[in-house]
């Protein structure tokens, strides 16, 4: 009986050597291999031996066929490969299985499952939108932005294209040249409303005080609020102001203390890169 338990003690304690040094589940053939034919007698009756680890949850297994064992920490390890295969992308549940063959190999597929709802239940890996169809995608992040759907778009257009002979790069690079030529147009488009809008400042600076024709100072504060239906948000009027500035259109006056201002008063005068805030500009003359 002692002989008995001590081989036992042996089995179990190149069992766990073993499973400490793989990187991935074992069956028991593998097992079978690294415990010495002195305290393993017949590979059949590993199972039985295993058994009391398994209890004691030093040891976790699952009825595959044939079973595997593995340590715990091993699940967790297993766990992140699953999160850094949703890292990039989102993917539908048989584009995870297909990715995590290779990288999950030796895991039954119950157990990957299994590990994959309860990431999903932790709120770990989550269900979101897909870009076409009606099955959810699998992403490691609660929202996917804007990019996110692109990028999914890029990648079906290229398997949509593929079978008619244009490689996946071909397909990426006509899409940076058409981003290119959009935002090319944008910026053209763009050029006429800003003349505009700069146009609009001069004059209404000469509507609000008739001495602005000769140089006379406006109050920033004042032509930002009469023309807030021609140019609405902060953004657009302080950039056309500075850009008049740059241009040498106008002169602008700074405010000596604005720390001493409220954040309502500072936001009602114009800020420039450096931090400097304007209370007045003065057409040049």
């Amino acid at each position: 009986m002692l002989n008995e338990q001590s081989s036992h003690s042996e089995v179990a304690v190149f069992a766990l050597r073993a499973l400490e040094q793989s990187s991935q589940p074992m069956n028991v053939t593998e097992l079978a291999k690294a415990i010495p034919k002195s305290a393993l007698t017949a590979k059949k009756n590993l199972p039985e031996l295993l058994r009391p680890l398994v209890e004691a949850g030093q040891v976790r297994s699952h009825k595959a066929r044939p079973a595997v064992y593995w340590l715990p920490g091993l699940e967790e390890k297993a766990s992140a490969r699953i999160l850094e295969a949703l890292s990039d992308v989102a993917l539908t549940q048989t584009e995870l299985k297909k990715k995590l063959r290779s990288s999950l190999s030796g895991w039954p597929q119950p157990k990957r499952d299994e590990m994959l709802a309860l990431l999903i239940k932790e709120k770990r890996v989550y269900k979101v939108a897909p870009l076409t169809g009606k099955a959810k995608l699998l992403s490691a992040r609660a929202e996917l932005a804007p990019q996110d759907y692109i990028k999914l778009a890029l990648q079906l257009a290229a398997a949509k294209l593929k079978p008619l002979g244009f490689a996946a790069e071909q397909v990426f690079a006509a899409a940076y040249d058409l981003l290119r030529q959009g935002q090319s147009a944008d910026k053209t488009s763009a050029q006429p409303l800003n003349g505009r809008i700069a146009q609009t400042i001069l004059e209404r600076m000469i509507q609000l005080k008739l001495a602005a024709a000769n140089g006379a100072l406006v109050s920033l504060c004042e032509l930002r609020r009469s023309l807030a239906a021609e140019v609405p948000g902060k953004g657009a009027f302080d950039q056309a102001v500075l850009r008049l500035a740059e241009q040498g259109r106008v002169t602008l006056r700074h405010h000596d203390y604005p720390s001493g201002l409220s954040q309502e008063e500072r936001e009602a005068l114009v800020l420039d890169e450096h931090g400097n805030y304007y209370i007045g500009a003065a057409l040049r003359v």
